[in-house]
């Protein structure tokens, strides 16, 4: 195979500046929120706030509320309900243009014995970059270690742990019409509650910039990737495509012999903070 080097002159970062492209915290009197959107299939049961899907005054009922705020006096919420619903809470279009390592945070509480045990629900975290036409899932309520059973055997009686999650949005990188969609679907499963949602990037400054070059190569490759470049490499990081980190090192050296075929992301940070992000292929 034909080895090609990829040298690239390009002005980059010594300082990285944090910017916010997406933040809500559901604490406004409407909803949704200014540019979200909610969909639902079940009209008795739709994407609200805390106070407005959580109305009883019992004890019972106000520690029922309690559980499903995360912070402040709201969090965007599902209530239970008995027959099948699913609901869409979809945020408003954002840029990843130019954007470095941006990322998805928000905080999240579930049911454990309906949501996860018996498993009468599933909420999840999308995204598309083609104006909601295609999603993409990048979290799922099922595979997330962070939720926690009481042990009590008691499906009514469970402790409600807020799990704060993180996902890499460097697969999406270049695209200008992104979207975050959080869809609930069940039959008689338990509440669940978002809060917090964010995204975050690093932008390249314009007052501090050097000129560099990288090289990544052989591209595509069988197997082991050079990487060649006159700056100091802190870490590498590989991503697929969906944004699942699948290895990391601290080399000029990356080994894919035990991937499968595909496109694969590469991201390089330096030791002076800066950070590239470049695509590989896997033959």
């Amino acid at each position: 195979m034909k080895k090609n080097l990829l040298s690239l002159s390009i002005l980059t970062c010594l300082s990285m500046n944090a910017q916010t492209l997406l933040s809500e915290n559901f604490e406004g009197t409407t909803f949704p929120p200014t540019g979200w959107a909610r969909t639902n299939t079940n009209v008795a049961r739709q994407w609200d706030l805390t106070t407005v899907n959580f109305t009883g005054t019992t004890a019972q009922d106000l520690e029922t509320r309690d559980h499903f705020t995360i912070t402040g006096n709201n969090s965007a919420t599902i209530n239970w309900v008995g027959t099948a619903n699913t609901a869409n809470l979809t945020s408003p279009s954002f840029s990843l243009v130019g954007a470095g390592n941006p990322v998805l945070k928000f905080n999240v509480v579930v049911g454990w014995s309906y949501m996860i045990d018996i498993d009468a629900g599933d909420l999840i975290a999308q995204i598309s970059t083609n104006g909601g036409t295609s999603w993409t899932t990048l979290w799922d309520e099922d595979t997330e270690s962070g939720f926690t059973d009481d042990g009590d055997g008691d499906e009514d009686s469970d402790t409600y742990n807020t799990v704060a999650v993180q996902k890499s949005l460097s697969a999406y990188i270049g695209q200008a019409d992104v979207r975050i969609r959080f869809q609930y679907t069940g039959a008689d499963a338990d509440a669940v509650a978002i809060d917090d949602v964010q995204v975050l990037a690093s932008n390249l400054s314009t007052t501090e910039v050097s000129k560099f070059k990288l090289g990544i190569y052989p591209n595509p490759t069988k197997g082991e990737v050079n990487i060649k470049t006159d700056k100091k490499i802190k870490s590498t990081t590989v991503l697929d495509l969906s944004g699942k980190v699948v290895a990391t090192g601290s080399s000029e050296k990356v080994n894919l012999s035990g991937f499968t075929k595909g496109t694969y992301l590469i991201t390089v940070e330096f030791a002076d903070g800066s950070t590239k992000t470049e695509k590989i292929l896997k033959d």
